[in-house]
């Protein structure tokens, strides 16, 4: 099992979510969500479109994510992918049935029909195989086939606007992995809940010098050119040395809904941060410190990403607040009640002001089912 992408839409902004770009009708739900706070909608009108789009080769492999039907199609209509060219793509009818293609060639249809109002666990396997598994649903295999040229395609949603009716979905748990299907998995993000350590160059956005962990934990983010000790905090420059840092303590994995019995299988590391002016280079590090530790990045201008230039109000397209992901860490040995901590690092003196208005960690798991052996089935996944 090697994860190469997972994101469960909890940080309700795109670029802490890994998306790209939304095209159409896409918005956050908190009324509906699978796992955490939120889930991703697409609700697009007959004739309209909505997808979020993702960097296309975090998907090469096999998707997975939960799937959640509010109102079905009138016909069939894209729940995942592009119908044009190679593309492996999916959509679902007015009865439930779940259809593949390779571009517009069919590869199978589902036995299984989906039912509204009812959270589904969806693998898409989106690379070339020939008599292979190519679509799962709750863990059960549905779709034998060939594909020949798939190409990967990081679209989520419904590409099309066909007149075959308005249909309201709901997306959350997506995890990519480049060797086989998963079982039924969550993914939920860890915050900032206390302050653990400050070097003393670390402030609110307006100087506060306690609590500074409710700067960096909202969804969205709140960073703004009007600043405050609540949207974001900063490191003003000027440090004797290089290693002034601001820890948090983060949500416990138990807090997060880890139970006891199940698998971490995943682990990621995300911050958003920018700069007061765009002149000269402001430098950060971010990294885990326990629980588990990990690697983030070392010495990033924080003026590189979407945009270089002084920062604006979170959300607002060109905000010049950029995000970054560390690598994914697999299978991390965790303990389950104890907070882990992460920290940001300004590893130089000059004196320029960087500022972080988003810590996070997102965590991927598979719940244990009581009382039954996981069996690995063809496909490489397993029956829950």
């Amino acid at each position: 099992m090697a994860i190469t992408f997972m994101t469960g839409f909890e940080g309700q902004a795109v670029g802490v979510d890994g998306i790209v770009t939304t095209t159409g009708t896409v918005a956050y739900s908190t009324a509906q969500k699978r796992t955490g706070a939120a889930s991703l909608r697409i609700n697009p009108a007959t004739s309209a479109n909505g997808y979020a789009s993702f960097v296309s080769a975090s998907f090469a492999g096999y998707v997975n994510f939960g799937f959640y039907v509010a109102t079905l199609p009138i016909g069939e209509r894209i729940i995942y992918g592009l119908n044009s060219s190679t593309y492996i793509n999916a959509t679902i009818d007015s009865t439930g049935r779940i259809r593949l293609y390779e571009g517009t060639t069919l590869i199978g249809l589902s036995s299984s029909l989906l039912t509204t109002n009812t959270w589904y666990w969806i693998g898409i396997r989106n690379i070339p195989g020939t008599s292979v598994v190519f679509l799962t649903i709750n863990g059960k295999d549905e779709i034998t086939g060939t594909a020949t040229t798939a190409s990967a395609t990081g679209y989520l949603g419904c590409s099309d606007s066909t007149a075959n009716g308005a249909i309201d979905f709901y997306y959350d748990d997506l995890i990519i992995d480049d060797t086989g299907f998963l079982e039924p998995s969550k993914v939920g993000l860890l915050l900032p809940i206390s302050d653990n350590a400050r070097s003393t160059l670390w402030t609110g956005g307006s100087g506060g010098t306690t609590n500074l962990y409710d700067a960096v934990n909202n969804t969205p983010p709140v960073g703004s050119a009007t600043e405050s000790n609540t949207t974001q905090i900063e490191h003003a420059g000027g440090a004797a040395g290089t290693t002034d840092l601001y820890a948090a303590d983060m949500t416990t994995y138990t807090t997060a809904g880890v139970n006891a019995g199940d698998s971490v299988i995943a682990l990621q590391g995300i911050v958003s941060w920018g700069e007061d002016i765009s002149t000269g280079t402001k430098l950060l590090s971010y990294a885990g410190v326990s629980n588990p530790s990990w690697t983030g990045e070392s010495s990033i201008d924080v003026s590189t990403g979407h945009g270089s230039g002084a920062v604006t109000t979170f959300s607002t397209g060109t905000d010049y607040w950029n995000e970054r992901r560390s690598a994914i860490v697999t299978n991390p040995s965790v303990t389950l009640g104890t907070s882990p901590v992460m920290r940001v690092t300004r590893p130089e003196t000059a004196s320029r002001v960087a500022s972080v208005c988003f810590m996070g960690m997102y965590v991927a798991w598979t719940p244990a089912v009581a009382g039954v052996a996981s069996f690995p089935y063809v496909g490489g996944g397993y029956y829950p």
